[in-house]
């Protein structure tokens, strides 16, 4: 009778173990199909969206041109200053409906930036200083704002009629010494200081 018993619980035991693993195998199975088609689906896609994108590149095969209302601007970096200068200009006539390569043969000295058919930016290094430093001093006792060329010299730039002998010691001193300006929008707020 305790053979039995002892029989009764083993086969018990190999029957939920052998039902365990039929479940788990046809539990993984079906999760590698859906797993698989979900691959197979996601290729699908991947390669629908590359066709649509490949077929809309061959559609679009003919170059770009500048429209006559495009925006033209002219991007300069100094080497010496680190400054850049960026000017907005009037399309040149001779621009409109040139492609990229148009308007880089046109411009050798200038690299093109941005090219869209409503937009078109220039670029180019120069080497030397922008025309944007200043320095403001006394020059016949008078305040002076002085303009920095390229070759390191100074040139006047703008004089006024504002005396060293009505500003106190201190303004005195510092301007003897000389104040440096970076940009011609802050001259007039500086000398306005003095008056």
């Amino acid at each position: 009778m305790k053979k039995i018993i002892f029989l009764g619980i083993l086969l018990f035991i190999v029957s939920v173990g052998v039902g365990f693993l039929y479940t788990r195998l046809f539990y993984n199975s079906e999760n590698n199909q859906q797993s698989a088609q979900f691959e197979l689906n996601n290729i699908e896609d991947y390669g629908v969206q590359n066709y649509t994108k490949l077929q809309t590149l061959e559609a679009s095969s003919e170059d770009e041109k500048l429209s006559p209302n495009a925006s033209f601007a002219i991007k300069e970096y100094y080497d010496e200053c680190g400054h850049f200068n960026f000017k907005h200009y009037q399309l040149p006539t001779e621009l409109v409906n040139m492609t990229r390569q148009e308007v880089e043969d046109h411009y050798d000295e200038y690299e093109v930036e941005e090219f869209e058919n409503d937009k078109l930016v220039l670029t180019r290094e120069i080497n030397g200083l922008c025309d944007e430093h200043f320095f403001i001093t006394l020059v016949d006792n008078h305040i002076e704002v002085m303009k920095l060329k390229a070759d390191g010299n100074f040139i006047p730039y703008q004089k006024t009629d504002i005396s060293k002998e009505y500003l106190p010691e201190e303004d005195v001193k510092q301007l003897e010494e000389g104040i440096y300006i970076y940009g011609s929008g802050k001259i007039n707020s500086v000398i306005e200081d003095y008056e």
